[in-house]
Order: C-alpha cells, then structure tokens, then sequence
C-alpha cells in the first residue's frame, strides 16, 4: 500500500478528503484507511447550517431544473443532497482557482480495497494524457457486458416518453462503459463519488453545470459523461469502496440522509 500512496502523492498536484467537521468519526476512520497519503480534508457544506429555502433564494438551487432533470423521475434534491453536491461544486471552485490539474477527491467514507491497491500504478499509467475524469470507486455498469445492447435499444425507446427526459436519445450509445485497456474502460453511467480524480479541464467544465445545482454529486458527472463533455474512464478493478457498502447495506450512517425530514 506504501508505494501505491506514494505514486499518487506523486501523481496528483493535490488529494482531497471531503468532510463535515462535526463527521470527527469519519475522519478518525480515513486517518487510519488512508495512512500515508498526502491529503488535506476539505469542509463540507453542512445541511443543518441553512434551509432549502434559502439555497433557492440564493441562486445556489435550481429547483426546477432539478425536477426537469433528475434521472429518477420528477424529485426535489433533498436537503442533505444540495449539501452534498455544494461541497463537490465549492472544491472544484477552488480547484480552478488555484490551477491544480491533477486532483484526487475521495469522501469520508471511502474504504481502500487493499487487495487491488498493488494495480493502480500500472492502471493509471494506462490514462491518455488528456483524460479527464477518472473513477477510481464507483457503482453500477462495473463491468463492458453483451446485455448493455439490449439495454440500449430499451433506453432509445424510453427516451420518448417524459419521465425519462434527463435521457437525451443522442446520448443513449454513452450509457455503457466500453473497453479502451487492460485496466481502464470508458466511462458510461456509473453512481457515487467517493473516490474519483478529475483534471483542470474537468472542474471547470463540472463547476459551470452545477452553478446554480441541479443534481446530486454523482449525476453531474453522469450528466455530463452521458453528453460527451468528458473525457472519462472506469479503473477494472475498481481500488476505493465506500464503507456501508463494503460492509454490505447503504446509507446506514450517512449524514446527507439522516433526519431530513424537513426536506421537502
């Protein structure tokens, strides 16, 4: 694990954690999982310190282009959502702002998959030179399978009716990842964004479509794959699993979840 930490120290102008500061057990947690690597934690946009409301007043949420948009039918972002996806918006700000082009971002409840860690050089050493995003934990489509053609014929044909319009029939052929290398396939559509790495190009581009919000931290990307604005990869094996779902069951401590019942 030593010289896979030691590469990326390398590799990346900058590695970020994204975290609460009241999440001080997750934190504990990465101190321990990611020992070694050079990260900085980057605060969070906590849901308790304001209102949808005033997300909405403010310009920072575009409700209705959420609800136009959002791949799981008509549904408001909750509060915990607009958090989250804040968070991500705000560091690629500062990404832009301070000309990194290499930037590794994790979540705080990333866990390392120790017995792939050893690929990952050898994976990121297989990236074209203008790559743009890179998802280095992820879930859904892990795998180039024959089944995504039948998929896509069903998706061109869902694509006509309204409560799939976040799905431009154009784009329905980047639903699926597709192979490039040994270790690396074309990015489709995948979920999470607790382990992925984004270059200049690609903050710039991500924090100009989420400016107001209008998606969840991972559908941006998606959207934004889905549309062909990136140039964007899947690591095979995945190297990053998030903690709930490394331990079997989802969102059972997740602070962006967790007593939103204010939301709507």
């Amino acid at each position: 694990m030593k010289v896979t930490y030691d590469f990326l120290n390398d590799y990346f102008d900058k590695i970020f954690v994204v975290s609460l500061d009241r999440a001080t057990d997750r934190q504990a947690a990465i101190k321990q999982h990611l020992e070694g690597l050079d990260y900085s934690f980057f605060r969070a946009v906590d849901k308790q310190n304001f209102t949808k409301e005033q997300a909405i007043r403010s310009g920072i949420y575009d409700e209705a282009k959420a609800l136009r948009l959002n791949r799981y039918g008509i549904r408001k972002l909750l509060l915990g959502e607009i958090a989250c996806s804040w968070s991500h918006r705000n560091l690629y700000e500062k990404i832009v702002a301070e000309g990194y082009q290499r930037v590794l971002i994790f979540e705080d409840d990333v866990v390392p998959k120790l017995s792939a860690l050893k690929l990952l050089p050898h994976t990121m050493e297989q990236l074209p030179e203008e790559w743009e995003l890179v998802y280095l934990g992820f879930l859904q489509n892990e795998e180039v399978s024959p089944k995504h053609w039948r998929k896509k014929q069903l998706y061109k044909l869902l694509a006509t009716f309204k409560a799939f319009r976040w799905l431009n029939r154009r784009h329905v052929n980047n639903l699926f990842p597709k192979p490039y290398s040994a270790n690396l396939r074309i990015a489709g559509l995948h979920d999470c964004t607790h382990a992925y790495a984004v270059s200049g190009t690609a903050a710039e581009k991500l924090l100009k479509a989420q400016t107001p919000i209008y998606s969840t931290a991972d559908e941006l990307l998606t959207h934004e794959v889905l549309k062909g604005n990136l140039n964007a990869f899947i690591c095979n094996p995945t190297f990053f699993d998030q903690e709930d779902f490394s331990r079997g069951h989802s969102n059972g401590g997740s602070y962006i979840w967790s007593n939103d019942s204010n939301d709507e």
